[in-house]
C-alpha cells in the first residue's frame, strides 16, 4: 500500500511513499523520545539550571539596589514588578530533549517536521478532495435529481398525517445557515419542521452529525424511526433503503443541509442553492394560495425575484468563487500555491465587495435576495473562523466600513437574521472540530451576532 506525498522540500516534485514508512517513522521517532533511548542525557534540571546557577554564584556583587529582586527572597517572583513567573511545583514533565541536545537538533527537527507534515496531509486528504497541487476541489455530493415543486399542506391534512416534509440543519454549518435564514425571511418556520443536528464526530457513525432526542411533534406522527433516531447517516440509509442491497450503506458523504419527505421517506435534496429556491417558490405559491400575493411589495420578502434569476444565479457564483468557498480554500490548501491563489481571491473579493456596497444598498438589485442570505452566513464567520483557523487574510469585517454598514443595514431591514445563528457555537465548531488545523483544540473567545454587530 503506498500513498502519493508531496516533497516537503520541492512542492513540484511528487515521491512515493508507502504508508507503513510513515508509521515506522512515526514509531522510530516516538523510540528516540523516550526515556529509555535518552539514557546518556543530562535532565535539563541537573545540566542547565546547575550551570546557571554557577555562573550565577561566581557573578560579583555590583549594588544591592541592582540585586534586589534576587532568589533570596522567594516572594520576589510574584512581586508586582516582577516580568517572571516562579516556576510551578507541579507542571507537566518533558523529556527535555530540546535542551538535552540528543537526539541532535540537525537530526531531530527534520524528522519531526517530516512525520508531522506527512501524518497532517493524509488527514487533510480524508477529509476533503485535493487535486495534485494541494487546492481544496469542493465535491458534489449531491443526493436526489431535479426535485419538484414543494407540494402545498392539504386543508386539514396535516392534522391528521404531520407535515410532508423536514429539513435537517446543522448550526455550525454556512450552507444549513443560508437555508435557516431563507426560512425564517420567507416566513415557513412553521410550515417546514427542522431537526437541529448536533456536530459530534466521536458518536456519529459516518460524518460528523447526530440527531438530537426526537421531539414531541416526532412522535407524535408516524415518522420512520430511521429518521428522527440516530445520526444523519442513518437518514441517509433509510432513505436510499430501496436502491441499496440488503445489508449495504450509503457510501457517500452525509451532507446537511437535507430535506427530506418523511411521508414516503426520500430525500428532495441536500444542495442548498435547491432547497433555497424550493423554499422560494413555495413560499410564492403559499400567497397566492392565500390571497396574499397583492400585498405590498415593500411587505414581501422574495429571494429570488422573477425575470432575474440568471442575474441572481451569475452574482452568487462570483461571491462564491472568491469569498464564500474562498476562506475554505485558505484554510484546507495542502500546498503554499494553493494557499497563495486562495488568499489572492479573498483579498480581491473584500475589496470589490466594499467597492461595490459603497454605491448599492445590496449585492444584486434593489432589495434582499438569496445572494445577501448567503453572504449573511459567510461574513458572520468571517471575522472569528475564516480568518483565524483557515488563515483567510484581509483582516476584520470593521476594516471594510461599507461592508459593515451593509451588515448593520441588513439586520435593522431583516431582525429575524439575527435569530438565524448561534455565533459562539458556529465558529467555535471550527476549533473543535477541525482537530488537524487546531491540535490543541483551544477555542478563542467568539462574541454573539449581536456583539459582533454592534461591534461593526
Amino acid at each position: 500500500m503506498s500513498m502519493m506525498f508531496e516533497c516537503a522540500g520541492s512542492p513540484r516534485i511528487m515521491m512515493k511513499v508507502p504508508l507503513f514508512i510513515t508509521l515506522a517513522l512515526t514509531v522510530v521517532t516516538s523510540w528516540a523520545f523516550s526515556p529509555s533511548s535518552m539514557m546518556h542525557s543530562v535532565h535539563p534540571q541537573t545540566h542547565a539550571s546547575k550551570w546557571i546557577q554557577s555562573r550565577r554564584e561566581s557573578l560579583p556583587i555590583r549594588s544591592s539596589s541592582i540585586l534586589h529582586a534576587s532568589n533570596d527572597n522567594d516572594d520576589a517572583s510574584s512581586s508586582s514588578t516582577s516580568l517572571y513567573q516562579k516556576i510551578p511545583d507541579k507542571k507537566p514533565w518533558t523529556f527535555g530533549i530540546l535542551t538535552s541536545g540528543f537526539p541532535p537538533q540537525q537530526i531531530l527537527v527534520p524528522v519531526v517536521k517530516f512525520v508531522t507534515f506527512q501524518v497532517w496531509r493524509l488527514m487533510m486528504n480524508e477529509l476533503v478532495t485535493h487535486d495534485e497541487q494541494g487546492r481544496f476541489i469542493r465535491e458534489s455530493w449531491q443526493a436526489g435529481n431535479n426535485p419538484s415543486p414543494l407540494d402545498l399542506p392539504a386543508e386539514d391534512m396535516e392534522t391528521t398525517i404531520g407535515p410532508k416534509y423536514k429539513l435537517y440543519l446543522g448550526n455550525p454549518c454556512p450552507w444549513c445557515h443560508r437555508v435557516k435564514a431563507a426560512m425564517a425571511l420567507l416566513d415557513l418556520e412553521d410550515d417546514i419542521p427542522v431537526t437541529t443536528l448536533i456536530d459530534n464526530a466521536e458518536k456519529a457513525s459516518k460524518g460528523g452529525w447526530i440527531l438530537p432526542d426526537p421531539s414531541a411533534e416526532d412522535t407524535k406522527f408516524a415518522i420512520a424511526k430511521e429518521l428522527i433516531e440516530g445520526d444523519l447517516a442513518t437518514v441517509y440509509n433509510y432513505c436510499y433503503r430501496e436502491i441499496l442491497e440488503e445489508g449495504e450503506r450509503y457510501k457517500g458523504r452525509c451532507t446537511a443541509p437535507l430535506l427530506v419527505d418523511v411521508q414516503s421517506g426520500t430525500i428532495v435534496t441536500n444542495e442548498s442553492n435547491e432547497i433555497m429556491v424550493l423554499l422560494n417558490d413555495y413560499a410564492r405559491r403559499k400567497r397566492e394560495q392565500s390571497g396574499d400575493g397583492a400585498a405590498a411589495p415593500s411587505s414581501v420578502v422574495d429571494l429570488r425575484p422573477v425575470g432575474m434569476e440568471e442575474e441572481v444565479d451569475r452574482v452568487a457564483k462570483h461571491w462564491f468563487d472568491l469569498l464564500w468557498n474562498g476562506g475554505y480554500r485558505c484554510g484546507f490548501a495542502t500546498s503554499q500555491i494553493a494557499y497563495d491563489e486562495a488568499a489572492n481571491d479573498v483579498l480581491k473579493g473584500l475589496d470589490e465587495m466594499n467597492t461595490h456596497l459603497a454605491s448599492n444598498s445590496y449585492l444584486v438589485g434593489d432589495s434582499i435576495t438569496e445572494v445577501d442570505v448567503k453572504n449573511f452566513a459567510w461574513v458572520t464567520r468571517h471575522d472569528y473562523a475564516y480568518t483565524v483557523i483557515f488563515k483567510s487574510p484581509g483582516g476584520r469585517i470593521a476594516q471594510y466600513p461599507n461592508i459593515a454598514s451593509y451588515v448593520k443595514r441588513l439586520v435593522e431591514e431583516h431582525p429575524k437574521l439575527l435569530d438565524s445563528v448561534d455565533m459562539p457555537d458556529a465558529c467555535g465548531s471550527y476549533y473543535r472540530q477541525l482537530f488537524m488545523l487546531n491540535f490543541g483544540r483551544i477555542v478563542p473567545y467568539i462574541p454573539s451576532v449581536r456583539e459582533w454587530v454592534a461591534g461593526l
